[in-house]
């Protein structure tokens, strides 16, 4: 079974060749969900321009999976939408009990609960593909974001993370 980060990769990268004919190389980022600089030795202004343009066109199992393109320094940045997430989840078996690890105990908690749609929190966003695509304190920065909103807000969005917790969870299994 191929991984969701493998999944989101190669989505991005036909994406990205098809429209601008470049193979990008892409890093987790602080200021979006990936970024790669590619695309130093070009405009990264432009680019992003024409991608963002055509992100409908950038689909993961159905749903759309860019939310926005932009530049920054010469590196350009994307942002996936909530909805690629739901979709690719719901292809999945629900997760095996995981290994001691507190980060997988955690994570199985989380994909207990009820199914319900990926909140479309930037914060929570930023976490998972951080997790997701191995950035420093990835989980960390996963496991604290609902921490941001307070009372009600908070718990509802923890509710809502089956979906991202059932991935990241495959994930880690298929890492092993």
């Amino acid at each position: 079974m191929n991984g969701f980060r493998c999944a989101v990769e190669a989505a991005l990268n036909e994406f990205v060749v098809r429209l601008l004919g470049v193979q990008p190389a892409w890093k987790p980022s602080k200021l979006a969900h990936l970024a790669s600089n590619s695309f130093l030795r070009t405009d990264a202004q432009a680019a992003a321009a024409v991608l963002d343009a055509h992100r409908d066109a950038c689909v993961l199992f159905g749903a759309p999976l860019l939310s926005s393109v932009s530049a920054h320094n010469g590196w350009l940045l994307v942002r996936f939408t909530a909805d690629a997430i739901d979709a690719f989840a719901k292809t999945l078996p629900p997760a095996k009990e995981p290994d001691d690890a507190y980060l997988s105990r955690r994570l199985w908690a989380m994909a207990r609960r009820p199914d319900a749609d990926t909140p479309d929190d930037p914060a929570l966003l930023l976490g998972f593909f951080a997790l997701l695509f191995h950035a420093p304190n990835g989980a960390e920065r996963f496991l604290s974001a609902p921490r941001m909103h307070n009372g009600p807000e908070r718990i509802a969005i923890e509710q809502r993370l089956s979906r991202m917790a059932t991935i990241l969870l495959w994930e880690r299994r298929n890492a092993q």
